[in-house]
């Protein structure tokens, strides 16, 4: 099976960025989703690892999913069980969350233990974890109205949360943050003490709870979790999702591949894996506590 570094092609892609929280603990790998056209029908899809003090050039990737296909049809030996986007790591550490084409799926950090989840809506995407890592707060649609919903990893039917939302992200203080309208809103998994926070997308929340990252025309910003003292720590076009540290120091943030850089001042700290080319793309990473 080819691997990761052959480029050609414009990559086209279906599933909108997600940002997810990070929850509290020593800095781990770097999850992400991979794509890349290779050119003459050649695609490749994964779900990786990756160091984040890595160089840009990704050599130390761990597959944990990957699917090759030719012409729309599977690779010999190639994991094309589901489509690989989205991934969130646990409170823990040890498995993540992911979109799963129409579903959810569940894979421990050592390739182990691939659960598909029940669907719950047309298309489930986009999970985050709950501080438990008993439940999961996800976007769902059917035919053009969508929603985010909230289920238990033990069973049971799903629960909306609000309509006409889109980018879920629960943190380490029980809060759920999600965008609609352009806006960020926050709420508890009730739907209680629900409250627009700021304009902006992604929003991400830090290791404590007590301030979210977004994007936002012109850069990505920080902000308490009140949506107050927001201010700009990268400015730059194109850029998105931005994920905290463990410890809530960094962020790592989706430009031109995947860079992480200081919370305080934006200083590009490192870059982990460079976009080479069009036709390759590294995006919606999640930071693992360990």
């Amino acid at each position: 099976m080819r691997r990761l570094f052959l480029v050609a092609a414009l990559v086209v892609l279906g599933a909108a960025p997600a940002a997810q929280a990070t929850f509290p603990g020593a800095n781990g790998r770097v999850a992400a989703s991979q794509t890349i056209d290779e050119g003459e029908g050649f695609v490749t899809e994964a779900l990786i690892t990756l160091a984040p003090n890595g160089r840009g050039r990704g050599r130390d990737a761990r597959f944990l999913r990957e699917c090759a296909r030719m012409n729309g049809e599977p690779e010999e030996g190639s994991d094309c069980d589901a489509e690989y986007r989205a991934p969130a790591w646990a409170p823990d550490g040890k498995r993540l969350a992911f979109d799963a084409g129409d579903s959810l799926a569940l894979i421990n950090a050592d390739k182990s233990g691939f659960k598909r989840l029940s669907r719950s809506s047309a298309d489930d995407s986009n999970p985050a974890f709950s501080p438990s890592g008993r439940q999961l707060v996800f976007h769902g649609r059917a035919a053009t109205a969508q929603a985010i919903f909230v289920r238990s990893l033990d069973g049971g039917a799903a629960r909306r949360l609000a309509a006409g939302a889109s980018a879920p992200d629960w943190s380490e203080r029980n809060v759920i943050a999600y965008v609609r309208n352009g806006a960020i809103f926050s709420s508890r998994p009730d739907g209680s003490k629900r409250r627009r926070i700021t304009t902006g997308r992604e929003p991400s929340w830090s290791p404590d709870g007590r301030s979210l990252a977004f994007s936002r025309s012109g850069g990505i910003y920080v902000a308490r979790a009140d949506g107050r003292r927001a201010r700009r720590v990268v400015r730059c076009s194109g850029c998105r999702t931005p994920v905290f540290s463990p410890d809530g120091k960094l962020l790592v943030i989706d430009l031109k591949g995947l860079r992480t850089v200081r919370v305080s001042d934006g200083r590009l700290v490192r870059q982990v894996i460079d976009d080479t080319g069009d036709a390759i793309d590294f995006s919606e990473p999640s930071w693992q506590p360990r």
